[in-house]
């Protein structure tokens, strides 16, 4: 089988496309008993591998991993998400699992993301800033999601600007529009946003599946299911059984509950040991 590594998983990028769709192959016995797959069945198989990855991007549980990246503000009502854009990512997000906006405070802008000890250097921060009592700490501020164009639309004045609380987005394509609210001074302020990782696209049967290992399982029965209908089968009880036990492993891995929050509403702001934050916080 051409771009076989031998069934031998790499230590981090795992088994080859070709591996797993040769496995997949000969549970509809296409490739068994003695027989090989064809070019072109490998080819078929390829495709249907790319189609069932880009179908599990829309899914949160299917996803491994959330990214935190970042762009300063510029004192735009709308930044564009995508290659090329603003924030410059490979594919545009489907949706953006949650936003802060961080006051940069004298602060550098953030080099790493994702909390980097490089981005959160008191070190730096005090040198640059004079002591511990001088500006150069950021700090974040969650923004809460309007859940839809038609709610962003509603609003009255959608030129105001001020500190932000809010953010819209738009999951356009080819480049989605993130709208924050109120519009945030150009400079001092730098959003970031939470979106799933992308997963492996544009594979090729040599390509490497670089993903945990809980997904090899995951990717050869779902793509035996994918593949039946293409060789007249039904998509038989065991295929089915382990196609849905394998997800399911996947998805007890990935699942993450955020702890639930008070109602803005109900925010105790005369408090005096209150501090903004406090109401997600578990007390």
């Amino acid at each position: 089988m051409s771009g076989s590594n031998g069934g031998t998983p790499n230590a981090i990028t795992g088994y080859l496309v070709s591996d797993l769709v040769g496995l997949a192959l000969r549970q509809l016995g296409v490739g068994a008993m003695g027989t090989t797959a064809s070019d072109q069945d490998i080819a078929d198989g390829v495709m249907q591998l790319n189609l069932l990855l880009a179908q599990w991007q829309r899914r949160r549980w299917l996803v491994p991993n959330l990214v935190d990246e970042a762009f300063i503000s510029t004192g735009a009502s709308v930044y564009y998400i995508g290659p090329g854009a603003s924030l410059d990512t490979p594919v545009r997000p489907a949706q953006i699992e949650a936003a802060y906006a961080r006051l940069l405070n004298g602060a550098p802008q953030q080099q790493d993301g994702d909390f980097a000890n490089t981005d959160f250097d008191t070190t730096d921060f005090e040198t640059q800033n004079g002591g511990l009592d001088g500006p150069g700490y950021p700090i974040d501020y969650p923004l809460s999601p309007i859940p839809s164009y038609e709610d962003y639309a509603g609003l009255s004045l959608k030129a105001l600007k001020t500190w932000p609380n809010y953010f819209h987005y738009n999951p356009a394509f080819p480049l989605g529009e993130f709208r924050p609210w109120p519009i945030p001074q150009s400079g001092i302020w730098e959003f970031h946003v939470l979106y799933a990782q992308p997963l492996p696209a544009g594979l090729t049967a040599a390509s490497p599946i670089n993903l945990p290992p809980e997904y090899w399982d995951a990717i050869m029965w779902c793509l035996a299911a994918r593949l039946a209908p293409s060789y007249g089968q039904q998509v038989n009880d065991v295929v089915a059984s382990q196609a849905r036990s394998s997800l399911a492993t996947i998805r007890s891995a990935n699942t993450q509950i955020p702890t639930l929050g008070m109602p803005a509403i109900l925010t105790p702001l005369n408090n005096p040991f209150w501090w903004p934050g406090l109401e997600i916080q578990k007390l």
